[in-house]
């Protein structure tokens, strides 16, 4: 059983407590840490663990394998070089950071110490996208010719100036960070990697300083082109969308709902069974850190995920100026 430590108490850390706390017979939250002793007072009695209090004193604890972080994005890299430091596996939300320099040298540092970084890009383990890759991977769709994805949601709507993520420097390109990583992630992982793109960036609604409507087209690796959509002010949707010679595919992605395409037919439905992704995502940090499987978001993909982003944010505030990305 792998022994983990809540770090950055919250709605998130709530959401991936919850989905293993007591379910799980491969990891287990059994401490917690937050500067504010109410929220992991909360925690500690929500989820029946300890709480320690300061981040160093966690890293110090021997009894702890893990932490699980979903601390603001600005502080990830230098939370994960300090467990990498002190020995200690780390599972941390997405983004892995917010350049691709800090990102890369997170990565490094964990290689480096022999520990376990994996990336909380959790649509990678939802069966809808896994059944278009599988389905591309075997040729169904033919040539690949393009992906287009969109992440939105209004929560940006009830944003406050006292939220950590209603500052720019925290939410790069409006909802990026929050919500378009993860269709840049599935992009590069079922059509890509993302190699050129422009795109554009600008707050419409939202009543603090931070973009809403983000808009992105892509180049891939293959030829393959994208367009990445992603709105922080509008009713939610997530959808990935695929065109190919043979077929195209219409995935909503958090709906798991699949219908495919075929020349000269009508979009028919394809039946996918529904996955806890927080759950599976958890259980398969914790093999990755017995040992006995590699956790399928692989460090170097999460830093083109964020070589991507800022790449975005970059385009966009040069008026939509092209920009190069290198390989992974």
């Amino acid at each position: 059983m792998l022994r983990t430590a809540s770090i950055g108490i919250g709605w998130w850390s709530n959401e991936l407590a919850a989905a293993i706390q007591g379910k799980s017979d491969k990891i287990k939250v059994i401490t917690c840490f937050s500067r504010s002793e109410a929220k992991r007072a909360d925690f500690a009695n929500s989820f029946g663990t300890a709480q320690h209090d300061s981040y160093e004193a966690v890293l110090a604890d021997p009894e702890i394998d893990a932490v699980i972080l979903t601390t603001p994005h600005s502080l990830h890299a230098e939370h994960i070089m300090a467990a990498a430091a002190a020995g200690k596996h780390v599972f941390v939300e997405k983004p892995l950071a917010l350049t691709a320099e800090s990102a890369r040298a997170a990565a490094t540092r964990c290689r480096e110490a022999g520990v376990v970084l994996a990336v909380g890009q959790n649509r990678r383990f939802n069966a809808t996208a896994i059944e278009v890759k599988r389905r591309l991977d075997a040729g169904e769709f033919g040539s690949l010719l393009h992906l287009e994805a969109n992440f939105s949601a209004p929560g940006a709507l009830s944003y406050t100036p006292d939220r950590w993520r209603a500052r720019r420097s925290e939410s790069p390109g409006g909802g990026l960070a929050a919500l378009g990583i993860h269709m840049i992630d599935l992009v590069n992982w079922i059509g890509g990697p993302v190699r050129r793109l422009s795109a554009l960036s600008h707050r419409r609604a939202v009543p603090v300083d931070i973009d809403d409507t983000t808009s992105a087209i892509f180049t891939l690796d293959s030829g393959a082109t994208g367009y990445l959509g992603c709105h922080f002010a509008c009713p939610y949707t997530s959808f990935l969308y695929l065109y190919g010679t043979k077929a195209n595919a219409f995935a909503g992605i958090d709906a798991d709902r699949l219908e495919i395409q075929l020349p000269n037919d009508t979009p028919r439905a394809v039946e996918v069974k529904s996955v806890d992704t927080l759950r599976a995502e958890l259980d398969e940090f914790a093999d990755a850190c017995a040992g006995r499987a590699e956790f399928r978001v692989r460090p170097e993909e999460a830093v083109h995920n964020v070589a991507v982003l800022a790449a975005i944010v970059e385009s966009a505030a040069r008026g939509a100026a092209p920009i190069e990305l290198p390989a992974i």
